[in-house]
């Protein structure tokens, strides 16, 4: 009886798979897994244990990892340690500080931990600022990409990333006149303005109006700018990650008054050092929602890292963390058969998934504990992140992680009936046209929809 129901639900999948319209899409550049999370039976899979590259969907099973591994509610320190004496509240020494890899270490809670600092009494620092890096003993790569250097997307992950490697300029036309700043301040950088009232125009884009670049130490911002673009912001991506932590803390620590340090150096924090101040991030539930919502490709390599950084079994960053997903999969009863891993978010020539495995990992993440945190970090159809301008009629009853690198366009996520009964969709397109063949793939997506809505199992 239960050998027939199997060879049931197996013919099952092939008719359904065999029925499937694929809308112009060439027939070896889709790969398709559509299942139920209250059931175990599978409705279509269309080339869905053949290795494709996810692009940015890979987003989701390291999450759901990282959410296995270390719990929603696992945090990130970031601490300013020193061994030397404060005396008249001067530091007599160096000060160091010490990075876990804080996904969203903003200029503002740069602020937080010097102000921390003032609140010590500590006004002046006679040392060096070290910067200890040492939490990740190496970096995951992200190669093939360097037509894009210099793009907020590539900023690579660092234990002391902070502001994602981005300052903002931000541009002002009222009473006081025409001008911009920068957020956060970076000690060391002269901002060169060369701005004008732009008139009545209607702003949109800053950039429209104005041209930005950074050359050496300077960065320049010139051309005519609307009122209407008062308080508009654009980013700039001026140094590499350390120097960009020391300058904008120097900047940051000059606007509250403070002196010093004496310069910069690199280095590990001694024993017997004592914590003179510390911030703690935001939940890894709350990293989670701007990695899906908004592809932050250097956040979830700094989760990638953190895994292998918690378990450190070889003492191997990269390696550790790729053990730590594997490991997740293994727990749940998930084989990783054709999985590569670069980096965890996608942003890669050569990670690989198959659509059956990120299907199940998606079922099994819909059935666990944190089955609400992953949901609430997925952008909802015609409402928000990369979803926002997509899928406009069928709402928020459709949750998806979308992907897009030059050769790829992908989906993946959930979508809920009115019944409150879900459906996993997983659909890769590889293929040289693959930004051209978006409009077929959310067909594809469609009918895998339309076929669940008038299932009556």
């Amino acid at each position: 009886m239960m050998r027939n129901k199997w060879i049931l639900m197996a013919m099952l999948v092939c008719l359904r798979a065999g029925a499937i319209d694929l809308h112009g899409l060439p027939q070896d550049s889709l790969s398709l897994w559509v299942a139920p999370v209250e059931s175990d039976r599978v409705d279509i899979a269309y080339r869905a244990d053949q290795p494709a590259s996810p692009a940015s969907t890979m987003k989701l099973l390291t999450g759901w990892a990282a959410l296995d591994r270390l719990g929603p509610d696992f945090t990130w320190h970031t601490r300013l340690m020193s061994t030397a004496p404060v005396v008249d509240g001067v530091l007599e020494g160096d000060l160091y500080w010490v990075g876990e890899g804080d996904p969203r270490f903003f200029g503002a809670r740069l602020r937080e931990l010097l102000d921390g600092l003032r609140q010590r009494g500590i006004r002046k620092i006679a040392g060096r600022l070290v910067l200890d890096a040492s939490a990740y003993s190496r970096l995951s790569s992200a190669d093939g990409f360097e037509q894009d250097e210099g793009e907020s997307f590539m900023a690579p992950p660092d234990p002391l990333l902070t502001n994602l490697n981005v300052v903002w300029l931000r541009f002002f036309n009222d009473e006081q006149g025409v001008r911009v700043v920068l957020d956060p301040p970076l000690a060391g950088i002269t901002l060169e303005s060369h701005l004008t009232d732009g008139g009545g125009a209607t702003c949109g884009d800053v950039r429209r109006w104005v041209l930005i670049k950074a050359t050496g130490n300077t960065i320049f911002a010139a051309g005519k700018v609307p009122r209407d673009c008062d308080g508009s912001m654009a980013y700039l991506q001026p140094l590499e990650p350390e120097q960009f932590a020391a300058a904008a803390f120097a900047g940051v620590w000059q606007s509250l008054s403070g002196s010093g340090p004496l310069g910069v150096a690199s280095g590990k924090v001694p024993e017997g050092a004592r914590a003179l101040a510390s911030v703690t991030s935001d939940p890894l539930s709350r990293v989670l929602v701007d990695v899906n919502k908004f592809s932050n490709n250097p956040m979830v390599r700094s989760l990638f890292l953190t895994m292998g950084r918690q378990a450190p079994e070889s003492g191997d960053t990269v390696a550790d963390a790729e053990r730590a997903v594997r490991q997740a999969l293994v727990a749940h009863g998930l084989d990783g058969h054709g999985l590569k891993l670069e980096n965890g978010a996608g942003l890669s020539r050569d990670e690989r998934v198959t659509a059956s495995l990120l299907g199940q990992v998606l079922r099994v993440a819909a059935r666990g504990p944190y089955a609400d945190e992953l949901l609430a970090s997925l952008p909802i159809a015609g409402q928000t992140g990369t979803l926002k301008h997509r899928f406009l009629d069928l709402g928020p009853a459709l949750r998806l992680k979308t992907g897009t690198l030059k050769d790829v366009a992908a989906v993946a996520g959930y979508w809920q009936r009115r019944d409150g009964r879900r459906l996993v969709i997983v659909a890769f397109v590889n293929h040289p046209q693959a930004a051209s063949l978006k409009p077929a793939l959310d067909a594809v997506v469609r009918d895998a929809i339309r076929r669940y809505e008038s299932d009556g199992i």
